[in-house]
C-alpha cells in the first residue's frame, strides 16, 4: 500500500496542520449519520475535500448472481443518493466511492490512493452491533491505519470545548499532542497520564507512596509538554495523572470533565495504546462516551 501522504513520511507532518482530505467510512445506514455530519463539519471548517467510502463486503457470501447484482445495485443507489446529498452542501468538495472487499482493506486503499489525512467512522453505542463493529472494522482500522482515525459517538463536536490527550509520555504520544494543539481551536485542553507505581506492594504507606509518584508523574507530564510544544504549552493544559487502569481512568475523567474528545497515540506494539488498540479496544470505545481520535506515531 502506498503512503497516504506523499509529501512527508511521518504522521507528525500531518499533525502539524489540519487535514486537507477527509475519508468517511460509511455503510449507508443511520449508524453512520453522526460520522457523516462530523466529517462534513470538519471538511467545511478546514476547507478540506471529503471522500465517502463504502465497501461491498457481502459479495462473497453468495454465489447467486442475481443476489449479488441486487446487492451491488442497492449500494450504487445509496451512493448516488449520498453523492447528491453532499453536493447540496455549500462549499463542500466531495465524492463517493464504492468498491468490493473487506472494510478495512477498501478504506485504507482508497485513503492511500486519494491521499487522505483523516478517516472518520461511526460506531453503535451499545449492544451486539457495537461488539461486532468494535471487534472487526473499527479495531482493524485502528490497528492498521497509517493516518489518524476519528471514531464518532456524539451528534455535534464543538471544537472550541474540551479535549483530553491520553499519553504514556513516549515518542508515540507526541503526534497526538500536536494534533490537539494544531487541528482544533480548543479553549480547554487536558493531558491524561495513567501510571502504576513500581514496587508499590513493598511501600510502608501505599497512599503516601502513590502521592509521591503522582507528583513525579505530573512533573514528567510538564517535561513532556515542554519538549513537544514549548514552555507556553504547559499553561494551555490541565494535567491529570492517576494511578490504575488507564481505561477506567479515562472513563471517569471524561464523564467528570464533560469531555468532547479523547485523542490518543499509538504505534501498535508498545506504549499506552498497545492496550487501547489491542485486547481492550472494545472496553475503551464503550467506556469513553465521547469521540475518540487515534493518532499513529508514524506511517506503517
Amino acid at each position: 500500500m502506498s503512503n497516504a501522504s506523499q509529501d512527508d513520511g511521518s504522521v507528525a507532518a500531518i499533525a502539524r496542520r489540519a487535514p486537507s482530505h477527509i475519508i468517511l467510512a460509511t455503510d449507508f445506514t443511520a449508524r453512520c449519520d453522526r460520522a457523516q455530519d462530523r466529517a462534513v463539519q470538519l471538511a467545511i471548517q478546514w476547507n478540506a475535500s471529503l471522500t465517502a467510502v463504502h465497501a461491498l463486503t457481502d459479495m462473497a457470501l453468495t454465489e447467486d448472481t442475481s443476489v449479488r447484482d441486487a446487492y451491488r445495485r442497492a449500494a450504487m443507489r445509496n451512493a448516488a443518493s449520498l453523492r447528491e446529498e453532499l453536493a447540496c452542501v455549500d462549499g463542500l468538495r466531495s465524492s463517493v466511492i464504492v468498491e468490493e472487499g473487506p472494510v478495512d482493506w477498501v478504506v485504507l486503499e482508497i485513503a492511500a490512493r486519494e491521499r487522505g489525512e483523516l478517516i472518520v467512522t461511526g460506531i453503535a453505542r451499545s449492544g451486539p452491533l457495537a461488539q461486532m463493529l468494535v471487534g472487526s472494522n473499527v479495531t482493524a482500522l485502528a490497528r492498521k491505519s497509517p493516518i489518524p482515525l476519528l471514531v464518532v459517538k456524539r451528534r455535534v463536536l464543538d471544537t472550541d470545548e474540551r479535549a483530553f490527550v491520553a499519553t504514556d509520555l513516549s515518542e508515540s504520544s507526541k503526534p497526538a499532542l500536536m494534533v490537539a494543539l494544531r487541528w482544533f481551536g480548543l479553549r480547554r485542553l487536558g493531558l491524561f497520564h495513567g501510571f502504576e507505581p513500581p514496587y508499590r506492594g513493598f511501600a510502608h504507606d501505599s497512599a503516601d507512596y502513590d502521592r509521591q509518584f503522582e507528583t513525579i508523574s505530573l512533573d514528567q507530564c510538564r517535561d513532556f509538554l515542554r519538549e513537544v510544544a514549548g514552555e507556553e504549552a504547559i499553561t494551555k493544559f490541565d494535567i491529570v495523572a492517576r494511578r490504575g487502569d488507564p481505561v477506567m481512568g479515562l472513563q471517569v475523567l471524561t464523564n467528570d470533565a464533560d469531555t468532547d474528545l479523547v485523542i490518543v497515540g499509538t504505534h501498535g506494539r508498545t506504549g499506552l495504546l498497545h492496550a487501547v488498540v489491542g485486547s481492550v479496544a472494545s472496553r475503551v470505545l464503550e467506556a469513553v462516551s465521547c469521540d475518540v481520535l487515534v493518532v499513529p506515531s508514524r506511517q506503517r
